[in-house]
């Protein structure tokens, strides 16, 4: 007996029935994703913010420098070597000293959910700045750049590293704010559900921490450098 194909009202209830399924599960699939790229970035910037801490262990109190590439002691240094942009920018993390505490891992430094890499005229490799305040750049003696880890008051209260939306290509410097003029310096980036940025802590560890004023998801969605702080 001749096998009965599907008439065209049943093939199109099949289709529509996959397609409602597609637009059912797509919306979890996405809220997955960012999850597991939320977690990664959080476990990145731990054991930087560990890292970081060996690294005062093994040099008498002294915390890495948080500049970038001004000095032989900072903890990256900026793009060298030879190659194309990315593989340059990861040679200048090699270069930083805090590589090996870092466990030799390039992947450490960058978040899975930074699209810059991507975006021409930037094709950014790591995603995470020091705080200038943690040994890093100044900013118009607004805030002492401390450099000995005893100097830190309550650390678990200190966040050290961030996630930088440098548009300039790479995160140049560190992350600065001015306290004092109310305006961000440097733009933060916010690459997770929610509004939410990861922080690493000068006690060793990090979190996943939802920026709350629209004003300061406005300033990481452009990239924008001395934005407004409303009063």
């Amino acid at each position: 007996m001749a096998r009965r194909g599907l008439t065209l009202v049943e093939l199109l209830i099949v289709v529509g029935v996959i397609s409602l399924l597609m637009a059912l599960s797509l919306p979890v699939l996405v809220r997955v994703r960012n999850q597991a790229q939320g977690t990664v970035c959080t476990q990145n910037q731990k054991t930087l913010a560990l890292a970081w801490l060996l690294y005062k262990d093994d040099n008498n109190d002294r915390i890495v420098g948080g500049q970038v590439g001004k000095s032989p002691h900072d903890w990256v240094q900026g793009p060298t070597g030879v190659g194309g942009v990315i593989e340059r920018k990861k040679e200048g993390i090699r270069q930083g000293v805090l590589y090996r505490y870092a466990g030799r891992n390039l992947a450490v430094y960058r978040c899975p959910a930074d699209g810059r890499k991507l975006v021409p005229g930037q094709m950014a490799y790591r995603s995470y700045s020091i705080t200038g305040g943690a040994n890093g750049e100044g900013w118009e003696n607004a805030y002492v750049q401390v450099q000995r880890y005893s100097e830190i008051r309550q650390p678990a209260t200190k966040h050290v590293f961030v996630e930088e939306a440098d548009p300039r290509g790479w995160n140049q410097g560190s992350w600065i704010l001015n306290p004092r003029g109310g305006t961000w310096v440097d733009p933060l980036a916010i690459w997770h559900s929610r509004a939410r940025g990861t922080l690493g802590f000068a006690d060793g560890h990090a979190e996943i921490h939802r920026w709350e004023d629209s004003s300061t998801v406005e300033m990481a969605r452009k990239q924008e450098f001395f934005h407004p702080v409303p009063q």
